[in-house]
């Protein structure tokens, strides 16, 4: 289960990506050895985005 910090940074990320940046979502999903969110995007699906438990993006 994603951390409220993860579902703030997922809500941000995905209104850049599908609004303002015009990218498809492909995936998103959480690693269950890390527990980060994972999210893939872009339209040749480049853009890979994780985002820590304490909603820190990488």
């Amino acid at each position: 289960m994603p951390t409220d910090a993860q579902l703030r940074g997922l809500y941000r990320l995905s209104y850049r990506l599908t609004y303002l940046m015009l990218q498809p979502i492909h995936l998103v999903c959480i690693d269950n050895r890390t527990g980060n969110l994972y999210i893939l995007a872009g339209n040749t699906e480049n853009i890979e985005i994780q985002i820590t438990s304490n909603g820190e993006v990488f």
